[in-house]
């Protein structure tokens, strides 16, 4: 990568961060307030997916921008209302982080670096190199995922489930199509498949996995929410006749 992660502050016309939340007020405060120390200057939206614990509140008295959405709409939902208002303010990258304590702020410069190496690409945080520390059942949901959604994008990609991301500007110029859809966490596994068949490269950075920092039961649930994604991935395969020259790109690129 040809910049420094640690160069100083990235210009905030640049770049914009997007953080779901529902139900976080036990970690938003002190993750607004990693973020504002690790990224000065960058515009931050938390978006408050219908909390009823006074996530909202936290995030506003810890100094966060907060969008509220009227009942609890799904990460995916929560992802584009954010998406779509940094984006229409100018945001040339949308960064993004989960609020339940698994994302370190202080990775977000080395995300942003890696997304001006890579402008054409959505630069995931893979926690691939730190699989010890996840939970076996976590584990495995992810493995599965990881192929499904690999062989639909054409492309191997390392931890398709990790929220913490960089997302282009032009790789979120279709967020309409996804409107009425009931996604949820499928949204993130279909964003990476329908923007890499328009051309969009997926590159990624190691990342801790941090599964034990999280202060309450994890909103996924590996079995039912790893199926929702498979039959989303199917859907996509079975118009394309399966597509297996895309399964065989995704097997012969480098594991990483």
């Amino acid at each position: 990568m040809t910049d420094d992660p640690a160069a100083g502050p990235v210009p905030s016309a640049a770049f914009a961060i997007v953080i779901p939340a529902y139900q976080e007020a036990a970690t938003i405060a002190g993750i607004v307030s990693a973020v504002r120390a690790a990224m000065p200057g960058v515009p931050l939206l938390v978006v408050d997916d219908g909390s009823t614990d006074g996530t909202g509140a936290a995030a506003e008295a810890a100094g966060a921008r907060v969008l509220r959405l009227e009942g609890n709409a799904g990460k995916g939902a929560a992802l584009r209302a954010g998406m779509r208002t940094m984006l229409a303010e100018g945001a040339s990258w949308v960064l993004t982080m989960d609020a339940d304590g698994q994302h370190r702020a202080e990775d977000l410069p080395q995300l942003a670096a890696a997304a001006r190496a890579h402008p054409q690409a959505i630069v995931i945080g893979s926690r691939r190199a730190d699989q010890a520390n996840a939970p076996a059942a976590r584990r495995r949901a992810n493995r599965v995922a990881d192929f499904w959604v690999s062989w639909a994008a054409g492309q191997f990609i390392a931890d398709s489930q990790s929220g913490f991301r960089a997302y282009p500007a032009g790789a979120l110029a279709e967020l309409a199509r996804y409107d009425g859809a009931d996604l949820r966490f499928s949204f993130e596994s279909a964003i990476l498949i329908d923007a890499a068949r328009r051309g969009f490269g997926v590159a990624a950075i190691d990342i801790p996995a941090l599964y034990g920092a999280m202060q309450r039961h994890s909103h996924f649930r590996p079995v039912a929410d790893i199926t929702r994604i498979v039959l989303m991935v199917a859907g996509r395969l079975l118009a394309r006749g399966m597509d297996p020259v895309g399964l065989v790109r995704s097997l012969r690129q480098p594991r990483h």
